[in-house]
Parts: structure tokens; sequence; C-alpha cells
């Protein structure tokens, strides 16, 4: 054997080395700290494993040699890697396998273990690293079907990361764990215990027995534990069988009589100091969760049986992120887990317990690096809906899609491939419309508007002209019967002509409030009194029913009676609008005892030039305000002009939400505002009364006729044929008012996009995922979402480098060295604005620094270009030229997309699998792989080939290997 593996050196692989390493790696040119002529014999190479690892890396990666040099073709890097490999095994043969450090518990590990220790029913401190929630039991349900272990095709999930859900009240957690390199927070490095980490547990575990929500409702083991016993038992024996399994347990089975004995004696301490048995036995738990043996899961005794109960907890820890349980412990007290079927049935077991879904809410997520997606802030100007809901961004929703994929490979044990290019994938309604859609609010019809504004305004004109026409027809038919009234009246009074006004309503307060001519009638508000054919207001108002008609101009006519002249700001008649708008008569407000017209913030407001002070009181006033089509406002005070008139402009006040008010300024009512006053008729004109007219209105030489007294005057024929058109009108008046507004175009945009907006804001508070088939294989996977893309670009831009390092160090566990410190970073403003990104990065490259990591990282990064910075699919930059996305992986598959891409990856399956591998193992070992962990990776992989990598067989044989026991 030895023979033939110095043939296979100095035959095959020292060859190789000579004529495409040497070169660059002899004595005139060592670079990278490799001399390859002095590494002339097998000997010397078993000297300097380092090396080994180092040069089978780069020949096994395609980065030796260099890319100026040719290739080696497949067999000889495969006879290189065989060979080398080979050198690396009897070079560590004879190294002692590396020392596993002391693991203290991280955050979650230790939330974990005391939700599990006390039994409790919930989280003892809010978790933002936990980044998905499952809303239903899927993963039970799922891991409990014997016969097949497949995933339902919904599931309810959310993503909590931004607003945790709270733990026991009154509870802090300590500070995150440092992240190690590769992302993970359980490294044994990273987990140091400072004085004032130290402290920070003592005050922790108290806080955890003293929170409110600590108490026989929340704590599965009360009874057990903290339940004070009855009267008259022997308390010592009774402290003792409790405290032994709870401290078992604590200590993950590192527990022995002295220990029993300190916390024993304690609790009788306690008891004899008059402690309540409860209060007493909660002070034990917390000195026991600040104790070493607590926080830190390993011991430093090296028997068989402490050997035994730290697999276990080392087991437990790596797929329950938590303590063992009585099962694990009993076998490794008895000193049988390290048997290898006692060892395949427990992971067996514990594979399908609840409890395996701490592994999946820990391990897919470091691994991924998802936890840096929560820091995701693409530019609004770019994407405004990323950041739609500022409570639930888009990143809750992208980051459920690869956490999901990876719980479906777990639960339906997959190849570990089919996280890169699977067959399906699970995606909300938010992420099939993020991929799917052109994510802008639907277009508008426009000339479907315009041409139904059309349609709906002709139907206006049509009925407006059949209301005029029957309108005409009445006033013909009613003419001759006023003339005929009116002639009476002139007749019983001596006089040639008489005025009709025609008001729009009037009110003659004989004993109520209605309106003598149509509808308008009013509502009293606070107490009102009739005496003399007057209403009396004090501290009350009147109010109308809503206007039948807008008012562009008007005429607003009142007489009453006041006694006090000194009300400022009361309000005798006016019109109100919505909120305060108004128009009404006021006294007193501007200047103490003038009359003004009042309206809100005196917008249409300013006093009459040459007005005068009012004196009378007590008796009869009649004031007539004129508001005029073209601003100009007049008050006639007992039909003669009060002061000047002005112009400040004129407001509409629209139909049916505008009302008649009197006794009050405005509303609401208070302060001021009302007016105690003696009303005894008022008169509302839709048209403004001329000088003439309100001289007569004054003089009551003006005339109206009631419709009692018109009907009366009327042949039964002509009662009838104005009935028929009266109800003509009233028909053809409703069918106007139920023709539609026309569809104002702007709002219709702005209603679209707040409506599509609204859509997108449930969409993101959705918690269901469908599992979808892929039929676009340009999504789906680990590496091609939406999550992915999004935490490795800046607010602005993708920056494939960040890409390019995102693969090397998740995909192919291959992290590249730090940049130079020399080196300045791309400068995105500067240059030309017609260059792609790569164009830009081509200068970039040209720095010899730069060279070596680019030509690996760039490659993986442009291979992404075609997802933007929130993962969605573009052809061409902003600035209208292509992506460009083509390269070569490995120095062996050539891509033109990243389908192509993908494929080449899955192509490579054992290195990707290798590199998976690597990281399961730190994961499940809690520290740095060594030299010696690197073959144990590749006999993990031979042993798991036949069964194409598998992901449950993969995290088995992780157990079973001699670096994880």
């Amino acid at each position: 054997m030895a023979t033939a593996r110095a043939d296979d050196f100095e035959g095959r692989l020292l060859p190789l080395l000579n004529d495409h390493c040497v070169g660059c790696h002899g004595d005139a040119d060592a670079n990278a700290g490799i001399n390859f002529e002095q590494l002339a014999t097998r000997s010397k190479w078993l000297d300097s494993p380092e090396h080994i690892q180092r040069v089978l890396k780069a020949i096994d990666n395609g980065a030796m040699p260099p890319e100026e040099e040719e290739p080696l073709n497949d067999a000889q890097r495969g006879a290189a890697v065989a060979i080398l490999k080979t050198i690396l095994r009897d070079a560590t043969a004879d190294v002692a396998p590396p020392q596993q450090p002391l693991n203290r518990l991280n955050r979650f590990q230790y939330n974990n273990t005391v939700r599990d220790l006390f039994q409790l029913n919930r989280d003892v401190f809010a978790l933002p690293e936990k980044l998905m929630t499952r809303h239903d039991n899927y993963l039970q349900s799922s891991l409990r079907d014997a016969k097949q272990h497949t995933l339902p095709e919904r599931v309810q999930v959310a993503c909590n990361a931004l607003s945790p859900l709270p733990g026991l009240e009154g509870v802090r957690p300590f500070p995150k764990d440092l992240r190690a390199e590769h992302g993970f927070d359980n490294q044994a490095n990273q987990l140091t215990l400072s004085p004032l980490l130290l402290d920070a547990f003592l005050q922790l575990s108290v806080s955890i027995v003293e929170s409110p929500d600590f108490n026989a409702e929340s704590v599965g083991i009360w009874n057990d534990l903290f339940a004070s016993p009855a009267n008259g038992q022997d308390l010592p024996a009774i402290v003792r069988k409790r405290l032994e399994p709870f401290l078992r347990r604590a200590f993950r089975g590192h527990l022995d009589e002295a220990t029993i004995d300190r916390y024993s004696s304690y609790m009788d301490a306690q008891l004899d100091a008059g402690v309540p048995f409860t209060d007493a036995m909660k002070k034990v738990a917390a000195a026991a969760l600040s104790s070493p043996l607590f926080l830190y899961r390993s011991s430093l005794i090296d028997d068989d049986r402490s050997r035994q109960l730290t697999l276990g907890s080392r087991l437990s820890y790596f797929l329950w992120g938590s303590c063992p349980d009585d099962e694990l412990l009993d076998l490794a007290g008895r000193g049988e887990l390290l048997d290898s079927e006692n060892l395949r049935r427990t992971v067996d077991r514990m594979l399908v317990d609840p409890k395996i879904e701490r592994f999946l809410d820990s391990f897919p997520s470091q691994w991924m690096q998802l936890e840096n997606l929560m820091a995701a802030t693409p530019d609004p100007a770019i994407n405004r809906y990323f950041s739609l809901d500022p409570e639930t961004p888009a990143s809750l929703q992208m980051v459920l899609e690869p956490l999901l994929l990876f719980d479906a490979v777990f639960v339906e044990d997959r190849p570990v491939t089919e996280l890169i290019s699977p067959s399906f994938s699970y995606q909300s309604e938010f992420l099939t419309t993020w991929y799917h859609s052109e994510l802008q609010s639907p277009q508008v019809d426009e000339a479907a508007i315009v041409a139904k504004n059309e349609q709906r305004a002709e139907r206006r004109r049509e009925l407006r002209s059949r209301i005029e026409m029957h309108q005409e027809v009445l006033k013909t038919l009613e003419m001759p019967v006023r003339e005929q009234i009116l002639a009476v009246r002139r007749g019983s009074k001596g006089v040639e002509t008489q005025l009709e006004l025609k008001p729009l309503a009037a009110w003659e307060f004989n004993g109520n409030l209605r309106d003598a001519i149509g509808d308008l009638h009013l509502t009293a508000h606070g107490e009102v009194s009739y005496a003399d054919g007057m209403v009396l207001l004090d501290k009350s108002y009147l109010l109308s029913e809503p206007l039948p008609v807008d008012l562009r101009e008007k005429s607003l006519e009142v007489r009453f009676r006041i006694a006090n002249l000194d009300q400022r700001g009361g309000g005798l008649m006016g019109i109100q609008g919505q909120g305060d708008f108004f128009d009404t008569i006021v006294i007193g407000e501007r200047k103490n005892r003038h009359w003004i017209s009042g309206s809100n913030g005196f917008k249409r407001t300013l006093d009459f030039d040459d007005s005068f002070e009012e004196t009378v009181t007590d008796e009869s006033l009649h004031l007539l305000m004129v508001y005029a089509e073209d601003g100009v406002t007049t008050l006639y005070r007992n039909g003669q002009p009060y002061g000047e008139s002005f112009n400040k402009g004129r407001d509409t006040f629209p139909k049916d939400a505008s009302k008649v008010i009197f006794g009050l300024r405005h509303l609401p009512p208070g302060g001021n505002r009302f007016l105690s006053v003696r009303i005894d008729q008022a008169r509302l004109y839709d048209r403004a009364l001329s000088a003439e007219e309100a001289a007569a209105a004054a003089a009551g030489d003006a005339n109206f006729i009631l419709t009692s007294e018109l009907v009366a005057a009327m042949t039964e024929e002509q009662r009838s044929q104005r009935e028929g058109l009266l109800m003509s009108i009233q028909e053809t008046q409703e069918e106007l008012a139920s023709v539609p507004e026309n569809i104002d175009l702007t709002q219709a945009r702005e209603t679209a996009r707040k409506q599509y907006e609204e859509d997108l804001r449930r969409q993101l508070r959705g918690r269901e995922f469908r599992r979808v088939a892929l039929d676009d294989l340009r999504y789906g996977g680990i590496i091609t979402n939406a999550a992915m893309a999004s935490m490795t670009s800046g607010p602005r831009r993708t920056h494939p480098v960040a890409r390019g390092v995102w693969i090397t160090e998740v995909i192919l566990n291959d992290p590249p060295a730090p940049p130079p410190n020399d080196v300045p970073p791309l400068n995105e403003e500067a240059g030309d604005q017609g260059l792609t990104i790569r164009e830009r990065f081509a200068a970039h490259r040209q720095n010899p620094s730069c060279a070596g990591c680019h030509s690996k990282l760039d490659p993986l990064g442009f291979a992404l270009e075609n997802y933007d910075i929130t993962g969605r699919w573009r052809e061409t930059y902003e600035n209208g030229r292509d992506v460009d996305v083509t390269g070569m992986l490995l120095r062996k598959y050539e891509f033109d997309n990243v389908v192509e891409f993908k494929a080449s990856l899955v192509n490579e399956k054992r290195r990707f699998a290798e590199a998976f591998t690597a990281h399961l193992l730190r994961f499940a070992l809690g520290r740095e792989l060594h030299l010696r962990d690197t073959l144990v990776v590749d006999t993990i992989l031979q042993r798991t080939t036949n069964d194409d990598y598998k992901l449950r067989t993969l995290i088995r044989e992780v157990i079973l290997s001699p670096a994880f026991q």
C-alpha cells in the first residue's frame, strides 16, 4: 500500500505539479508562500498538512493553474485531488483530534432550554433571530406520516423578526451573540463569558422566576417543583426528591451527590429563614440557571460517562437547540448512547420529534445569512413597494420562501441539490405578484371614461331640457291664475301694481317652523317658544332641511325684534355649509352694534363703509342681505342700503350639503355665536333681489302667493294638468339626480393606485404560502429568490461582488480573503453613466491586488445580474443597456443565463454537498473545522453518495461521524 501511494505521488502528482505549477510556485517565484521545488518528496508533503489542504482546495475549485495558464482536464484534476486526499489522510493519521471547546448557551439555546426545563407555554424573551413562525403544525403532521413525509400544499407562516412575539413580562434577553465568519451564532470561540455578561445572566435568572407570567398556569412542572407540599411532610426529603430530577435536566446529567447536597442545603436555609416554599424554590431555580453547569453545555471531566452525557448534550443542541430529554439522558447515563444501533435509533427519534423545529429555526437561516435581509432598504425612488407598509416590508415575505424550501427538503428528505434547483417553491400571493406582475396599478381606460362621461353629460342635458320644458309649460299654466289672484289683491288694497318676489322658502312662525312654500322646514335645537306670531330664540337655534339647489347667488330676508344690541358676534340668519363654511347676518362681531355679513375666517367679509350703530330695540326691524353673482354684497335695513356695498367674491353653497340657520352665527353651537331674538318672518331667495324689490319687501308691498291659494284658484282641469307636470318634473329631477357624476380622470388614476396599494398591503400581511410548480427555472431555490437578491444589494444598485461572496461562502464554502486595505471602493457616481456595472468593474479588476479574487467572484455575482435590487427580473439596466450574465463556473462550465448557471452548480453536486456538509458539521460541533475534519466530510460524502446526498441522511451521518462523537 505504501509503495502504491509513493508511486501515485512520484508517477502522477509530481509530474503534474512540475508541468503546471512550478513556474509560479518554485524557488524563483513562490507565490502564496508555496514552493513545490522544496516539496519534492512525499515525506516533505506529509510534514506540511496545511500546504496539502491549500493545494488540494486550489486544484479542486479550479483556482490552480491560474486563468492565464491551460487548465487541468477533469481526469488530471480528479487524479490530483484523490492523491492529495490520500496524502492528507496519512499526514493527519497520528494527529490528535481537536479538543472540543466549552460551549456556552447562546440566546436561542438559552431560551429553548429554560422553556423545556420548566415546560413553559411561551418563549422566555423575544427572539428576533427567529425568522419564521409556523402557525400550523405542518411539521409534526408531516413527520409523523410514516408512509410519506410530505409538506402540505398550503402552510401558514409569518416572519415576526421586526416585531418579535413577547416573552415573559419583565424579562429582557442578554445581548445577541457574535456571529462567526460563516454566520453561525453557536461557535465556542465567540461565546465568551465576560464579568458583565455573567452579571446579566444572574439578573436574567432572577427576572425569569420573578416574572408575573411565571406561575402555575404557564409552568408545566409547577406542581412537581414549586407548589407548597402539604403540612406535616418531611420537607428536606421532599426538597431533595424534587430537586434531583430538576437539576439532572438543568445540568444535562452532570450531577453528583455533592451538587444535590449544596442546592438542597440552600433551599433548607431559605425555609429556615421563613421564606415561603414557592419563593424559596424560585431562588434555588434561579441559582441553577446562573450556574456554569447550566450555562455551559459540555464538561471538562473526561470519563466514559461524561463523554456519553456530553454526546447527548451535543446531539440535543444540534437537533433541538435545547437540553436532552429524559430518554436521552437515561441512555447516556447508562453508557449506551455510543452504541451504533442505539445512536441510530435515537437520531431517528429526534428527527421526527416536534422539537426538530428548533434546528429548522436556526441552521438554515444562519447558513444562508438571511438575517441580513432584515436590514435591506432599497431606495423608494427605485422600488416604493418594498417598504409600502413600514411595519410589514417585503423582506418579511421574501425570507420565508427559502426557509420553507429548506423545511420541504428536510421533511421530504430530498437531495440537497434541490435547494439550488428545485421543481417547486412555496410562494405567497405577494411573492407571486412580486415575481410575475408589472408591479404597478392597473391602467385606467381613459378613452372609456371619456366616452362614459360624455354619455352621462348628454343624458343630463336631455333631462335638464325636459325639466325646463315642463317648467315652462307649468309657468304658462300658472301665470294667468297668479295674475288673477294679484289683481284681486290690488283691487282690495287700491294699488295699481304689486311685486311678486317668488322666494325659495318662507317661514311665518305662526306657532310652527314649517316652510310655507316648499319643504325647507326648520328643526329647533334647544328650547324655543312662540308668542305674537313670532318664534323666540335664546341660547337655541333653528336649522332647515338640506337645500334642494346650489346657491350661487342669494338673498336673506328677516323681520325680527331684538332687545339686547350688545350680543357681539350673534348670528341672525345665514346659510350653513359643511364644516365652518357659512354666510350669516351678524351683529357686532367686528364693530359693536354694527351689522355685517359674517363668513368663515372673514373670507367673504368686509365692513359696510358708512354703516352705523344699530339703535332700535324691541321694535320691528327688517334686514335683507343680498349676495350677487358678481361677488357684490349689499345689506338693506328697513328697505334702505346699510352703508356701502363691497365686493370680496362669493362661494357656492352646494345643494344637499347646505342648510338655513337662525339664531346662531355658525355651527357648532357655543360661545358668542348665539343671538337672543324674536323672529317674525323670514324669506330665502335663490337670486339677488334688486333695490326696488328690497324696498317693496320692507314696506310689505311685495307679495307672494301660497301654493294653497294658487291651487284653490285653479279649475279642476288646471289642477290635474299642474299635478301631472309637477310629477313629471319630480320624476325627471330624480332621474337627473341618479345620473352618476362624471369620472375625474386624475381621481380615477388615484383611486386605482390606492386600491392597488391597499391590495398589496393585504398581501404583505398574508400568512398563506402555496406549493407551486416551477415552470420558469429562473425562479426558485435558495440562490434565485428575492431574499438573496435583496440582501446582497445596496439601496440603489445590485452588488455583484456581494452576491459572488455569498455564493462562495454559502454554496461553495470557499470564502475569499478580505480585500486589501489600499483599494478604494467603486465610485458609483463618477464616470460614464452609460456603462454597465460589469464595465465599471473592469477598471477595478485591473488592480493586481484585486484581480485574483475578482476572477473568482465576478462570474458568480454577474450571473445573478438579471435580478434587480429587490429580486425582480430585468433584461436591461436603467440606462437602457442589456444585462450581460455570461461567464464560466470553475473554469469548466460556460453559461449564458442564470438557468445554465444553476444547472452548472447542480452538475457539481458533490462539490455543493461537500460545502453544505462542512457547514452542517461546523454548526453541529460549534467550532471551526480543522484538517482532520476535511477527511471526515469526505467520508460522510462517500457514505451518502448512493443516497444522492439527501438532507436527513447527511444530518444522520454527521452525527455518526467520529468528529461528532
